[in-house]
């Protein structure tokens, strides 16, 4: 729970403290230091372990680091100017200047985020695009391809943002600004390796990804008696809360209750008692969302077209309430070992139906149920016109699908790593607790953890038709049974029946004829047809239609709160 700002060049040391005004939900503690032409800026919560307590001075060096180490050490802006160990690890973003020149730095899965642009001759850097928005005389214009992308998506992949002239450091990497350039460089990457001894003996395989799990959960323990975990029923929060209570420290459960649409609730429950933690069950339903929809597309930062955006905010909400600081989620066990995505597109690849095989980027895009293959319905011609076809959308598929030293299954995973995870699930999680002064611990989301699954041989994911099978293996002996084996159901908001529901008012008046006209983008009948809970003719679930609206309104209201309202709180 930090954020960090700053510049190369000459400006208006008042900017600095309005930037970091933008974020002072992130810390009760500000510290700032000039050098000539440089500037540095760091918000903070004082009493959080493992934390920066200040920018570091050392000669004409400075450096500054927003977020922990893994493990933690007791300043990780130290570590940073000492130079950061080649397998680094934890949910951080530092900057550091050496006297000559600036260096960037952003974890290896994007926890924490990172933005830079150029204004009038300056290079600034912030945690959050708000930040930026505050620099006086920054043009705000709508960047429509990264919009499109969205649209696809239901979150902006890649470097770009919707925000003309601003980009992102990519998680993994490493920028240098030197001379009014910037370079960029990846320090981490995964790579298939697949281990003959876990072929030969999987149970071996089951024992390593027991301890990397456990260790990884150790690894961001940062002295704390008591956290937090969100767990929603399924097997990878269940896992976490299992290494948590095995670790010794204090653990609360805290999960969601939709009502009579819940899908998981009473696994959450089963677990909690199994594991012998204190359990509290979060209400949630479309009613709750309203009044904070605007302070939630704020807090977020950028456009996020999920549905449990708004419920993970109020989970967060409530975890304050209780006293927590740390929260541990489960998110990651999809993408490290073998859920979701992995089956249907390898059935594609494997069983293709004569005459309608596609390709694997096809597949993958479609994964995602918002508007791509709509664009025809949903696009004006003005807006089309500006945003081109497929091709850049599948060129951020390229790098994990098209990698031709790895398997299919962890071409995949890779993928699904880099986008669903990195850039859509990370960011996500950590500006909803951040929203609420907690820290968010993401353990299946470690380096290690990682570099193990990417040894393991395909079928010990993928075990069958059994996903995740060796996590599955991993914690079978302590949580019960049918939460361990049953077959994955996932977290589904009823996000049709509350867009249609009580949140209808809201949704016509963010997708109604005059706010759409505003913005030109996209076409009222089809919009329309939405709103009257008109769905596709191939949708085979009937909450696609309210992803869609969520998606849409989602995007009406950040267009209010950061292009019109130049990212001030609303």
């Amino acid at each position: 729970m930090s954020g960090i700002c700053g510049w190369v060049g000459e400006a208006d040391p008042a900017t600095l403290t309005a930037m970091l005004d933008a974020i002072d939900y992130r810390g009760d503690r500000t510290d700032t230091a000039f050098a000539p032409g440089v500037a540095l800026g760091y918000r903070w919560w004082g009493d959080r372990p493992g934390k920066a307590p200040g920018i570091l001075r050392d000669g004409p060096r400075l450096a500054v680091m927003a977020g922990t180490l893994a493990p933690a050490v007791a300043d990780p802006a130290a570590a940073f100017l000492a130079g950061l160990p080649a397998d680094v690890d934890g949910a951080f973003a530092g900057a550091q200047w050496d006297g000559e020149y600036l260096t960037l730095v952003r974890d290896p899965f994007g926890v924490r985020s990172l933005y830079y642009a150029t204004h009038q001759g300056v290079f600034y850097f912030a945690s959050e695009l708000k930040q930026l928005l505050a620099i006086p005389g920054f043009p705000v214009e709508p960047d429509l391809v990264a919009i499109h992308k969205y649209l696809t998506y239901s979150f902006v992949p890649g470097e770009a943002v919707p925000i003309q002239g601003v980009r992102r450091l990519l998680p993994g990497h490493v920028a240098t600004w030197r001379d009014g350039r910037l370079a960029t460089r990846r320090y981490f990457q995964l790579r298939e390796d697949i281990d003959p001894a876990f072929e030969a003996d999987p149970k071996a395989a089951v024992k390593a990804v027991r301890k990397a799990g456990r260790q990884a959960v150790a690894r961001r323990l940062n002295g704390e008696t008591e956290v937090g975990v969100f767990l929603s029923g399924g097997l990878d929060s269940s896992a976490v809360a299992l290494w948590l209570k095995e670790a010794g420290v204090g653990v609360r459960a805290l999960g969601l209750d939709f009502g009579a649409a819940s899908v998981e609730r009473e696994e959450a429950i089963q677990v909690a008692k199994a594991l012998e933690i204190p359990f509290e069950l979060v209400k949630v339903g479309g009613e709750d969302l309203a009044p904070i929809l605007f302070d939630l597309v704020w807090k977020l930062d950028l456009p996020f077209g999920d549905a449990v955006t708004g419920p993970q905010y109020l989970l967060g909400r409530a975890a304050h309430a209780a006293g927590l600081s740390a929260v541990f989620n489960g998110e990651g066990g999809d993408q490290l070992f073998g859920g979701w995505t992995a089956k249907p597109m390898l059935a594609a690849a494997l069983f293709p139906t004569y005459g309608e095989a596609e390709s694997p980027e096809e597949q993958y895009l479609q994964s995602y149920h918002r508007f791509y293959g709509l664009e025809d319905q949903l696009y004006t011609p003005a807006f089309q016109a500006q945003v081109g076809g497929p091709g850049q959308r599948r060129a951020h598929l390229a790098p994990y699908l098209g990698e031709a030293s790895m398997g299919f299954l962890n071409r995949i995973r890779l993928a699904d790593i880099a986008l669903k995870g990195s850039q859509n699930i990370l960011p996500r999680a950590e500006r909803m607790a951040n929203a609420w002064a907690l820290d968010v611990r993401v353990p299946l989301f470690d380096r290690r953890l990682a570099v193990t699954s990417f040894r393991l041989p395909p079928q010990l994911k993928l075990h069958g038709v059994v996903e995740k099978w060796v996590l599955k293996k991993a914690v079978g002996k302590h949580l019960p049974e049918e939460i361990v084996w049953r077959k994955k159901s996932g977290m589904s908001v009823p996000i049709t029946d509350w867009a249609l529901g009580p949140l209808a008012p809201v949704m016509h008046d963010l997708l109604g004829p005059a706010a759409l006209a505003k913005r030109g983008y996209f076409e009222p009948a089809y919009v329309a047809r939405l709103l009257a809970g008109e769905g596709e003719a191939g949708d085979v679930r009937r909450r696609r239609v309210g992803e869609r609206l969520w998606a849409l309104a989602m995007l009406e209201a950040w267009f209010r709160v950061f292009v019109d309202g130049r990212g001030k709180r609303p």
